[in-house]
């Protein structure tokens, strides 16, 4: 299909805490339905003006979802007007964060937003020195969530739709929350079959949400959960977790800061990598073993397809079972993940992909390679998982690879320049 992709327009009820975002392309008509509970919202003139500043990034950014479906149309804006930094930014949300989906269905994006010159106003809206940490379920959030309770921090948990990981999650922190509901349209579902499919930069549409969701609830920061491991590409510039980078965060903070200065979006454990987090989550956090779950398919859209907590034959469940094997009870680790992968000759491919055998690392949120094959040689000195079929197969792969170097490249401390200083010693 060759016709243009129009963002058309988005609507915000105070009175119902309902965002409606419109786009067309061809004979197709979407509406995007976000709702934010709390509703009737009384805001201040400077804070409706800010936020509707964000409503209209967040409908840019909401699009890649719809505009994806069409392959790769031209770019006509209705509902406002992009900056010239930010059309370049989202130049490369579109660009880089498709860029796994372009790759899976052959496509070379060239992505072109319609800018204008001229400097956004920034606005100083006052907003509390509180936080929302954004909850997916997995370990990572557990991890950023016990270190803020352990430094006397109270943050309000933030998810947008929910799945009973999160949800048990957020009870057994003990902490306030807030959920956003964000509804697909139904025309994007029901004409699936007729469409281009594939991963889209969710970390980055919540990005959108979460900031909307500061002016609204009056707080200054997102903690996120992101590890330095998200940095490493599948191959080339193609990085399943492009969205959940370093890079990603610094450039929505530059845009972010044009608008509204005082937000700060940032990754609480962006100095550390997978495994150091794994290690965390194995030592402090025992009250969310029985609850957390990474595994896609507890969070599948359709309700009725979701399983409640791990299928432990996917990249996503190998990967986990494999990080944090060196550090956990190996019959505790089973019981959670309902199996042990490692001891499953029809896994072994799998695993070889984590490893960089023979292809490119699996389209997942998993870590490194070299955070992987330290994995195997810890697990091949512990002598109650040197049995496991695939220790015994693969380790001999690894003879190459020395236990110490891996170490000092996963285990060294990283940095980030965007944590705040009132959460640098957290």
């Amino acid at each position: 299909m060759n016709k243009p992709f129009y963002f058309k327009s988005w609507s915000w009820n105070a009175l119902n805490g309902l965002l409606s975002l419109n786009f067309e392309c061809g004979n197709y008509a979407f509406e995007e339905k976000i709702s934010f509970p709390g509703a009737p919202f009384s805001l201040s003139e400077k804070r409706k003006e800010a936020l509707d500043k964000i409503f209209f990034l967040l409908h840019i950014a909401a699009g890649v979802s719809y505009y994806k479906a069409f392959g790769n149309p031209e770019i006509k804006i209705e509902s406002g007007k992009l900056s010239n930094k930010q059309a370049s930014f989202f130049n490369d949300f579109y660009r880089l964060g498709l860029g796994q989906f372009a790759a899976q269905n052959g496509l070379k994006l060239k992505v072109d937003f319609p800018s204008t010159k001229g400097e956004e106003k920034a606005f100083k809206l006052g907003l509390k020195n509180e936080a929302f940490v954004p909850v997916g379920g997995g370990k990572d959030s557990c991890v950023t969530i016990n270190r803020l309770k352990n430094a006397g921090m109270h943050p309000t948990l933030f998810s947008v739709n929910t799945a009973r990981p999160i949800a048990d999650c957020k009870r057994i922190s003990g902490l306030p929350e807030v959920t956003i509901k964000r509804e697909i349209s139904p025309v994007l579902l029901e004409n699936n079959d007729h469409f281009l499919n594939g991963h889209v930069p969710i970390s980055g549409i919540i990005a959108f949400i979460a900031v909307a969701a500061c002016i609204l609830y009056d707080k200054r920061f997102v903690v996120m959960s992101c590890e330095g491991s998200a940095d490493e590409a599948n191959f080339d510039d193609v990085n399943h977790q492009w969205s959940k980078s370093s890079v990603f965060e610094s450039s929505f903070n530059q845009m972010l800061n044009q608008i509204v200065p005082e937000i700060c979006y940032f990754s609480l454990l962006r100095p550390l990598s997978e495994m150091q987090i794994a290690a965390e989550f194995a030592s402090k956090c025992p009250e969310y073993f029985d609850v957390f779950t990474s595994c896609n398919h507890a969070f599948h859209i359709n309700e009725k397809q979701r399983l409640e907590r791990w299928c432990g034959i996917c990249d996503k469940c190998r990967f986990v079972f494999l990080i944090l094997a060196p550090f956990m009870d190996r019959k505790k680790l089973i019981e959670i993940i309902g199996r042990n992968p490692l001891n499953d000759i029809d896994q072994e491919k799998g695993y070889l992909a984590l490893l960089g055998i023979g292809q490119n690392k699996p389209f997942e949120c998993v870590g490194t390679y070299d955070e992987c094959r330290l994995a195997f040689l810890m697990l091949a000195e512990k002598k109650e998982w040197q049995n496991d079929c695939l220790i015994q197969k693969i380790v001999p792969l690894l003879k190459d690879f020395s236990r110490t170097s891996l170490e000092k490249t996963v285990l060294a401390k990283g940095k980030s320049d965007l944590i705040p200083e009132a959460f640098k010693n957290v």
